[in-house]
């Protein structure tokens, strides 16, 4: 009887010390997200209460986890966004019409004469006429340096109607964006639906190393500088 109480009291006690071991062990801790998974949450927290940016923020969203799943990687300073986007309200031929939308990284090259680190959008309506007015938005996040933003594209040409583009401070690094939104012409209404895509926005180049300056030129008439004394010999050890 003795033997068993002695059992039982040590098989408590050993199931009590591994309750208190399992409470008192720190849960592991959560693995930092990502610069791309931080960029992607700000701009889901910052249009939680636009509903009008969901689509394309969503549209974002997914794109990013398509490319982070297949290890995407980017070529060329000029890239369209990965499909033309069904527009509706201003097709001539019928109900749909499409935007080729398309950036254009700003960096160190002859033919870009653009900031580096800074990102221009453009789009390319298939509606003829000019447009009146610009409700075309691009949401970006840089999965490199965690940046993120929605800016509008409207900036104007120099007669004052939508250039249907803007520049954008990305920083370098990949950037993922969509383009959604609305184009207003004379008579029509385009309502461009979500399309996605990605651009490789290149460092600015190292500066060139600054040589020492010259001299200045003697002016003329001056006198030369009289040239340094040659050092005499060297003198002799002292005897010993």
């Amino acid at each position: 009887m003795h033997n068993k109480f002695i059992a039982r009291t040590a098989a408590t006690a050993a199931a009590l010390g591994i309750s208190a071991t399992l409470a008192f062990t720190p849960a592991a801790a959560a693995p930092a997200p990502t610069p791309a998974e931080a960029a992607m949450r700000a701009l889901t927290e910052r249009t939680a209460d636009q509903p009008e940016s969901r689509a394309g923020v969503d549209a974002l969203g997914s794109y990013a986890d398509f490319v982070a799943a297949n290890h995407i990687n980017t070529i060329g300073l000029y890239t369209p966004f990965i499909y033309a986007a069904p527009t509706f309200g201003c097709g001539s031929n019928g109900p749909i019409t499409t935007i080729i939308a398309a950036g254009t990284a700003n960096g160190p090259s002859a033919n870009i004469i653009g900031r580096p680190g800074t990102l221009t959008f453009h789009a390319t309506p298939g509606h003829p006429g000019i447009p009146q007015a610009s409700g075309l938005v691009v949401a970006w996040i840089n999965i490199n340096n965690g940046l993120s933003g929605i800016t509008m594209l409207d900036d104007p040409t120099e007669f004052g109607t939508p250039s249907l583009s803007k520049t954008i401070d990305s920083g370098p690094g990949t950037v993922l964006a969509s383009m959604w939104g609305t184009i207003d012409y004379p008579g029509a209404l385009c309502v461009m639906t979500p399309t996605v895509g990605m651009f490789p926005v290149p460092e600015a180049p190292a500066p060139a190393p600054q040589s020492a300056p010259a001299a200045p030129p003697a002016e003329p008439g001056a006198p030369a500088p009289a040239p340094a004394p040659a050092p005499g010999p060297a003198p002799a050890p002292a005897p010993a």
